[in-house]
């Protein structure tokens, strides 16, 4: 095992975090990296966008290192996505490296409007050099207040936005009614009942909701009631999985319902007893290879066996990030809790698989997951 492999907390310490910022076209996310751009907030970043025009940029350059950088007065790196994603970090940290533009702590990426953020987080995952140098620190959708609606119904594209975001954002709400903005944040809960909700108008919305995003790198920070509220196993808004998600009118309350066209659906299992580590990860690795696109997030928070804290799971259309560890049970309850945001055409299928896998795992899996539990990021670290 390598040194890195044996003390993966240290060598964390010196990866970038990076945060996808992802919205249908129109949306307003191009507003929002504008403002957040200009912040001071984002001195030391790193911006990936497709074209410099289409930021708005040209006013605020201080400095162009070549055809595809420039620098801004708040300290702010861009740079124009001209080639494959891969290529442009590892050309960019390569370049900070050398001096010659300034070293960068934080990377974001603006996606085109019709972009699946899956995409981006596979190739950051799927990257050695990538995986030494960056990791994915959470996506930001933005949803177009006025048009969402339709975009729903339309396209899945839009629901996904919505169950792969840990931030979702409204624009333009200063042009639409509070009952239509009300039915946002409830539909947003239904598809992903965990993401944090905020309104913004013109964009005005300050980038340091960023910095406490989720639970994704863990080994510079207590991170415990982070992990709380990103989990949010309770919320009432788990989507059902006997319809799809809709928002019904409250009794003498007129208000509008969102349709989403998809059958995303949300479930959640629990376990009293401590689970084996092997058959846990031996039964999330079966159901990803299964059912691939159909299950869009798994997360929770286990108790394994031989293990005295908590330990968080999270993985992203196929992609699981390393296992970590709380400092103490939330509410002082020790039990397993797992949440699946997947097609609710085949949720059931992928309870029951799980369940049996659980119940006899593969034997010749055991020595790969092994290395994860030893592997752990462990509380005591950070």
């Amino acid at each position: 095992m390598s040194e890195n492999a044996e003390n993966p907390a240290i060598n964390d310490e010196n990866k970038i975090p990076v945060n996808i910022i992802t919205g249908f076209l129109g949306s307003g996310k191009t507003t929002l990296l504008n403002h957040w751009v200009n912040s001071e907030d984002f001195k030391d970043t790193l911006v990936l966008i497709n074209e410099f025009g289409d930021v708005g940029l040209d006013h605020e350059l201080v400095e162009s290192v070549d055809s595809s950088v420039v620098l801004l007065q708040s300290g702010c790196i861009c740079c124009s996505l001209q080639g494959a994603l891969v290529d442009s970090l590892a050309t960019n940290y390569i370049k900070s490296q050398r001096g010659e533009i300034p070293k960068f702590k934080r990377v974001i990426i603006e996606t085109t409007g019709l972009a699946d953020p899956s995409g981006v987080i596979g190739t950051l995952n799927g990257d050695d050099f990538l995986l030494d140098h960056y990791y994915h620190d959470g996506t930001v959708t933005v949803l177009d207040g006025m048009f969402v609606r339709d975009q729903l119904k339309k396209q899945y594209e839009a629901v996904k936005q919505i169950a792969l975001a840990d931030i979702v954002i409204v624009s333009k709400t200063d042009l639409i009614e509070s009952d239509e903005l009300d039915a946002i944040y409830e539909i947003t809960a239904k598809i992903n009942p965990a993401a944090k909700v905020f309104p913004a108008v013109k964009g005005n919305i300050s980038p340091k909701i960023l910095f406490d995003i989720g639970p994704y790198k863990n080994a510079d920070q207590a991170f415990d009631k982070k992990v709380t509220s990103w989990l949010n196993f309770k919320s009432p808004n788990l989507a059902s999985s006997i319809r799809p998600a809709t928002v019904n009118s409250t009794i003498g309350v007129s208000k509008p319902k969102i349709i989403a066209h998809s059958d995303i659906d949300s479930f959640c299992m629990e376990f009293d007893e401590p689970i084996e580590a092997l058959a846990l990860l031996s039964g999330i690795s079966t159901v990803q290879e299964q059912y691939g696109d159909s299950i869009l997030r798994i997360k929770g928070i286990i108790d394994l066996k031989d293990q005295e804290k908590p330990i968080v799971i999270h993985g992203v259309q196929g992609n699981l990030y390393p296992l970590s560890e709380l400092h103490s049970w939330p509410n002082g309850e020790r039990h397993s809790q797992l949440v699946f945001i997947c097609r609710a055409s085949v949720m059931e299928q992928i309870k029951h698989m799980f369940k049996q896998i659980m119940e006899n795992p593969d034997s010749a899996a055991i020595s790969y997951y092994q290395q994860m539990i030893d592997g752990i990021e462990r509380a005591d670290d950070y």
